[in-house]
């Protein structure tokens, strides 16, 4: 009998389900600006090359989805140097965009920190921030 117990704890050790955390920025991303008027999602992509790019990227000003372009720089495993994102879209009329400068991404893939970004709302007007960050969904 002793020997069944000890063959069952062994079977249950070895299936312990250890969840081996994020190694990637690879993934879904979302930030919205505090007073509410633009929030946008993203999905960093490992590009053939190595580097990270972003894609089915969204924008919501004022609540209203829109099309949305963006522009990646020097967006690494740990870092980015710039991503713009902005509305492409007649519902949006104007061009609303949301800038984020120099992003560090945690240790463990769960947040993006940055310590500038610009967004413009209303229409002319350009609204800072600072300290912000960018979480994963």
């Amino acid at each position: 009998m002793n020997k069944l117990v000890f063959i069952f704890l062994l079977v249950c050790v070895g299936c312990k389900d250890e969840d081996p955390g994020l190694s990637s920025p690879e993934g879904k991303w979302a930030y919205t600006t505090p007073d509410n008027k633009i929030a946008v999602t993203f999905e960093v992509i490992k590009t053939p090359s190595g580097d990270f790019d972003i894609q089915n990227q969204t924008m919501k000003i004022n609540g209203v989805a829109t099309n949305a372009e963006k522009e990646v720089v020097g967006f690494t495993a740990t870092s980015f140097e710039k991503i713009r994102i902005n509305a492409n879209d007649a519902l949006a009329v104007y061009p609303f965009n949301i800038v984020f400068d120099d992003g560090k991404l945690s240790g463990d893939f769960m947040s993006i920190t940055v310590p500038t970004a610009t967004y413009t709302y209303p229409w002319g007007t350009t609204n800072s921030l600072a300290d912000i960050t960018i979480q994963r969904f």
